[in-house]
C-alpha cells in the first residue's frame, strides 16, 4: 500500500470553459507522479465533471471549502456566531460531497472568536460530518483569517476538542508569529501538542515575513528549509499508519503569494518541490509504520 499520496493544488490554474484546460492538465499531473488534485470549489459549478475528468486521469480529488470568507474576496463578514458558521459548514459539505472527495480541507472558524466560541464550533462539526457520511474526511487548516490562525489558540482549542483533525500549513503561523517556530522551548512544546492531530500537510515553505518562498532550495532559505522539513518529518513520524496514507500538497500559489519578479513560476516551484519532497516523505512514513508494527 502507498504510504504517501501527493496532491497538486489547482490554485491559480484556469479551468477553462467546461474544465477543458484541466481535462488536458490532469493527465500531465498523473505523469509527473501526482496521486490527486486539490480544488477550491467556491466559485465552481458542474462539480461532477471535476470528478469525471479526475477519474479519467486516474487522480483522486481533495476539496477545499471556505466557511467564513469565500475565496477571501469582497468585504469580510462581520461577527459570525458559531451556530452561523455551523450552518454554512453543513451547506459547504453537502456541496463538497458531490465530488466524492478523498479528503476535505476546511478554512473554518472566525479569527475574532474566543476559545470558547471556537470550541463550540469545532465540537459541532463532528455531528455534521457523521450525518453526511464524511466522518474522518475533513481536516481544518491552520490558516490566517480562521480560528486556527495562530499556534496558541489552536493548542488551546485542541486541548478541549481532542478529536479535531488538522491540515498543517505552518507557513501561516511563521508569518503570524514572525519567527521560525523552534526559536523558543514554548514553540517546540506547542508544535509537539498540535502535530498528533495533523491528517493533511500543505508543504509550503515560508519566511517570517512571507508565507511563500519563491525558491525553497536557494541557499538564502536554508534556515526555513531546515525548520519546515524537520516539522514535516515530525508530522509523518507521529501520524503515519498502514491504514491511512499521508497526504500532502506542495501548495504554492500565484501572486501575491508568489513574489513579483521571481525567477521561477509558482507552478514550477510547486512541481519541483512536490517531486523533491515525495521520496523523503515516503522514506519517513515507511520507517514510522515499520517502527510500530
Amino acid at each position: 500500500m502507498t504510504s504517501v499520496l501527493r496532491f497538486r493544488t489547482a490554485w491559480g490554474i484556469d479551468p477553462g470553459t467546461g474544465y477543458e484546460n484541466w481535462a488536458k492538465w490532469f493527465p500531465t499531473l498523473k505523469s509527473q507522479g501526482y496521486d490527486g488534485i486539490e480544488v477550491d470549489i467556491t466559485d465552481l459549478n458542474d462539480l461532477p465533471s471535476i470528478r469525471r475528468i479526475a477519474d479519467d486521469a486516474g487522480l483522486e480529488v481533495n476539496v477545499l471549502i471556505h466557511i467564513q470568507w469565500p475565496s477571501y474576496a469582497g468585504p469580510t463578514p462581520e461577527g459570525p456566531t458559531p451556530q452561523d458558521l455551523l450552518k454554512g459548514y453543513r451547506t459547504k459539505l453537502e456541496i463538497a460531497k458531490t465530488v466524492k472527495p478523498y479528503k476535505i480541507n476546511a478554512h473554518s472558524g472566525y479569527e475574532g472568536w474566543t476559545v470558547d466560541e471556537a470550541v463550540e464550533f469545532y465540537s459541532g462539526t463532528f455531528a455534521i460530518d457523521a450525518e453526511l457520511g464524511l466522518t474522518g474526511k475533513v481536516s481544518h487548516e491552520t490558516h490566517r483569517n480562521t480560528a486556527l490562525f495562530n499556534p496558541y489558540s489552536t493548542a488551546a482549542i485542541l486541548r478541549r476538542v481532542p478529536n479535531l483533525r488538522i491540515t498543517a500549513d505552518f507557513s501561516h503561523w511563521v508569518v503570524v508569529c514572525e519567527r521560525l517556530l523552534d526559536t523558543y522551548e514554548e514553540d517546540k512544546q506547542i508544535l509537539s501538542a498540535v502535530i498528533p492531530h495533523v491528517r493533511h500537510i500543505h508543504a509550503r515553505m515560508g519566511t517570517t515575513q512571507s508565507s511563500q518562498c519563491p525558491d525553497p532550495t536557494h541557499e538564502v532559505f536554508k534556515e526555513e528549509r531546515r525548520f519546515f522539513e524537520t516539522v514535516w518529518k515530525q508530522i509523518i513520524d507521529a501520524t503515519a499508519t498502514a491504514a491511512e496514507p499521508i497526504t500532502f500538497v506542495p501548495e504554492y500559489g500565484p501572486y501575491p503569494y508568489h513574489p513579483f519578479g521571481s525567477q521561477k513560476t509558482f507552478s514550477e516551484v510547486a512541481d519541483s518541490e512536490g517531486a523533491r519532497l515525495h521520496p523523503s516523505f515516503e522514506t519517513y512514513a515507511k520507517a514510522a509504520i515499520a517502527s510500530r508494527s
